[in-house]
């Protein structure tokens, strides 16, 4: 008998170990509440949209927490993880009667991995940034404007144009050694065969420009610095080019369109000044009627702040270059950040969308307008260089901020963000179809750098492959 009664004992607790379910949190044993989740899947990528579908029974109320310090009250929501890591998403449910049951699911989130990019050799002890990207014209060649810092020896700081082939290794070219501050430059293919490379050329207080010109096989021609011009860009209009930027005029700087041969000599020049004082141009565009163009307004000092009163500008012009209208964007996050002229050495975008309106984006601020101007949306990314990309992409647009790359739709409402690790990118291809672009990313005091491929949903691609 007392065999009898330690075997029945055993199967008792055998079936009481049995009925809790790893994941789950029993509640009430007598209620009919179950709390039950699935998801779109247990692994997903920093970016990717995370699906829940609730399976729970008897729930009037629902309550996820996903593990980030974000819940939801949606039965079947969905999240976004930007972040890598493994995450505990929790399901709370209650019946009328306030009884609670809970779920629980692990989710892996996976970092982009180093597999996707390709990484160009640095030499130790050296700093590289990536200041422009593009396709050459005349071959059809990827390339890219490096700046190469020696951080420990006395090889300073060089130019570098290089060309990348159809397996990613580049080809260098020396260019010119960097005298002042640049974070921005761009390459001019002229019909001529002559290749000319601007570079911003900025001090706290002084406000330039650097531009080298070499013919067809790379024998240098001239060679011009600039203290009263800087120039940000050009558009190609016919055989001529469109400059833009600002030039001093009398004191004060003012926006500026300056036309140009064939050859690289100019031959007209447009100045307008808009704000309070001073101006300039950092980006421009053809559009039906004339062009648009997106710079600033701003106030020249001779002391700090050498730079007060900054306030976004677009401009609209007609096909003469005489100005239209123009909209200064005086609730800018800026107007208190912008100290320097070294803040205004960096990259400037702008693209107008399918349905007209307008994307503007420097100095880690991105504003959308309708397309008479008016504004619809503006976000701020702190921490942001002034060192980062824009492109338009119908009815949607990709921008890189600090560490990642983030699609927004046509009013300015982001979509989808991807962590891809880069803190540097002046410029977003797309080529086939695809995203491409070569960033800069920050170790150990140092900058070195990365090529990377995505899709247009910003799903990465492998380019070793």
């Amino acid at each position: 008998m007392k065999h009898c009664y330690f075997l029945f004992l055993f199967i008792f607790i055998l079936h009481s170990c049995s009925k809790d379910s790893p994941g789950e949190e029993p509640g009430n044993p007598d209620s009919n509440l179950r709390a039950c989740f699935t998801v779109s899947s247990e692994t997903i990528a920093v970016g990717e949209v995370l699906k829940l579908v609730s399976c729970s029974e008897g729930a009037t109320s629902f309550l996820y927490d996903f593990g980030n310090g974000e819940t939801s009250l949606k039965e079947n929501p969905e999240i976004i993880l930007s972040e890598g890591g493994n995450y505990t998403i929790k399901l709370t449910v209650k019946d009328e009667e306030e009884n609670t049951d809970s779920f629980t699911k692990a989710v892996t989130v996976t970092e982009p991995v180093e597999f996707n990019y390709i990484f160009p050799e640095i030499p130790t002890g050296f700093t590289a940034i990536p200041l422009e990207a593009g396709i050459n014209p005349e071959n059809g060649s990827l390339y890219f404007v490096e700046l190469l810092e020696d951080n420990v020896g006395s090889g300073g700081s060089k130019f570098y144009y290089k060309e990348l082939d159809q397996n990613y290794q580049a080809t260098s070219t020396y260019i010119a050694d960097k005298p002042f501050s640049s974070n921005s430059a761009f390459v001019n293919f002229y019909a001529s065969g002559n290749r000319n490379l601007v570079f911003s050329r900025t001090l706290d207080g002084f406000y330039g420009t650097q531009e080298l010109t070499y013919n067809s096989v790379w024998g240098f021609v001239n060679a011009i610095t600039s203290a009263t011009k800087h120039s940000n860009g050009f558009i190609q209009e016919g055989v001529n080019s469109l400059y833009f930027g600002t030039e001093e005029d009398a004191g004060i700087y003012k926006a500026a369109v300056e036309t140009r041969n064939a050859s690289g000599d100019a031959f007209q020049v447009s100045l307008n000044t808009f704000g309070p004082a001073d101006s300039m141009i950092g980006d421009m565009i053809k559009v039906s009627g004339g062009y648009l163009a997106f710079g600033a307004a701003f106030t020249k000092n001779t002391g700090v702040p050498y730079v007060s009163d900054y306030t976004p500008l677009l401009i609209f012009m007609d096909n003469s270059l005489t100005v239209t209208s123009h909209v200064l964007y005086e609730d800018s996050e800026l107007v208190a950040k912008i100290s320097s002229f070294n803040d205004l050495n960096g990259s400037y975008h702008l693209e107008q969308l399918s349905n007209g309106n307008i994307v503007m984006y420097a100095n880690g601020e991105v504003i959308v307008s309708d397309a008479s101007g008016i504004k619809l949306s503006s976000t701020y990314f702190e921490d942001t260089s002034n060192n980062q990309a824009l492109i338009g992409l119908g009815d949607s647009f990709v921008l890189s901020s600090d560490s990642y790359l983030r699609k927004f739709d046509s009013d300015g409402m982001q979509q989808k963000e991807l962590k891809y690790n880069g803190n540097y990118l002046p410029e977003i291809l797309e080529i086939e179809n695809k995203l491409f672009f070569v960033a800069g990313y920050d170790i150990e005091g140092e900058v070195k750098l990365f090529y990377g491929s995505s899709d247009k949903d910003l799903n990465l691609i492998n380019l070793n492959q």
